[in-house]
């Protein structure tokens, strides 16, 4: 029998062995040897939990069929890209094995899982990959983007019919956002810490909880343990929609708004950094919101800061850009990676590879 004390002092070393996967790593033995972990993952070893959108996890391999185990309370959906191949998963209740690839020869394959719905829908656990050939380390990309947003970035009601249906994970799809759009087109990483309905210091309608100030620097949403933010080379700020919503001017928005751009200069001093806005919120929100944000830029430009800069993400007008609750569709959401594109190819120079 172990005491008490013996079973605290346990509990502490177990606790010290734990590692956090905060940007693109390679998970620790033994089960999930070199499976490369994308975004923020909580990292035993033997299992990585995930929760925010645009998780993701690549494999490379050679042989005929590659299976994973994944835990779920049966909520989520994953993006399975598969050479280039996509299709989706719908993740049931409970541990169970899903099999990624099933071919007739021992090839080589590049398979890659990403999360397409947010953490209000509860973790995921990888515990398990297996398959009848070998695990290869997938190659790293060069470049990375992180988006701090609300669900716009999330991908809220892209893949809905019109602006009348509601939030659900059926129609929510991270991998069609803006972000993952622009990502994907420049080969890059995207990790993106976004929840829907929450601002940067005010929740949608006044609603009470955590705001992104509280969560954007969580490994997962649902803990507290908290992760730096990463060196990276893009860096896309899109909080306020929720902020200014419904007539709200919160007076302590423009300092905590200052304060978030600081941190993440402090982190990623060689960073492109982009306050976006838009396009959500109309009239005198939309005024107020657009004056908030661009006076905050406009002081640390001041500043000298020359690598932060302002992106209003616009619609032209009637347009059929909407999708559930009036949020960007997969349209819309096209136009807004147009948006980013033409800046990042004027700021840095980069060309894309899709």
């Amino acid at each position: 029998m172990i005491d008490k004390r013996a079973q605290a002092t346990l509990m502490a070393a177990l606790l010290l062995v734990i590692g956090f996967a905060a940007w693109p790593t390679y998970a620790a033995e033994p089960a999930l040897k070199n499976a490369r972990l994308i975004g923020r993952f909580l990292d035993a070893g033997d299992h990585s939990a995930f929760e925010w959108p645009g998780s993701a996890i690549e494999f490379a391999f050679e042989g005929s069929w590659l299976d994973v185990v994944l835990d779920d309370r049966g909520k989520n959906s994953l993006v399975l890209d598969v050479d280039g191949k996509l299709s989706r998963i719908d993740l049931k209740k409970g541990s169970n094995t899903y099999r990624l690839v099933a071919t007739q020869g021992a090839d080589r394959h590049s398979v890659r899982l990403v999360r397409r719905t947010e953490a209000f829908f509860g973790t995921t656990t990888l515990k398990d990959v297996r398959t009848d050939g070998t695990l290869l380390q997938p190659e790293p990309k060069k470049r990375s983007l992180l988006v701090i947003g609300d669900s716009i970035s999330a991908g809220y009601g892209i893949e809905g019919m019109d602006a009348k249906c509601k939030f659900s994970a059926d129609t929510e799809n991270q991998y069609l956002t803006y972000a993952a759009i622009a990502a994907r087109r420049y080969d890059a990483d995207v990790i993106t810490l976004a929840a829907s309905g929450k601002g940067l210091v005010r929740n949608f309608r006044g609603a009470k909880g955590r705001t992104m100030a509280d969560l954007y620097d969580r490994i997962l949403p649902s803990r507290r343990d908290r992760e730096t933010l990463p060196k990276t080379d893009v860096i896309i700020v899109h909080l306020g929609t929720n902020d200014f919503s419904g007539g709200a001017r919160p007076a302590n928005f423009a300092a905590s708004y200052a304060e978030l751009l600081a941190k993440l200069r402090a982190n990623a001093p060689d960073a492109m950094i982009y306050a976006g806005f838009g396009p959500l919120l109309t009239g005198e929100d939309f005024a107020a919101a657009d004056k908030a944000v661009g006076d905050v830029v406009k002081q640390r430009r001041d500043a000298g800061d020359s690598k932060t800069a302002m992106i209003r993400f616009t619609e032209p007008p009637g347009a059929s850009l909407r999708g559930c609750d009036w949020h960007p569709n997969e349209a819309g959401q096209q136009r807004m990676a147009n948006q980013l594109e033409d800046r990042i190819k004027a700021d840095l120079g980069w060309v894309h590879t899709q």
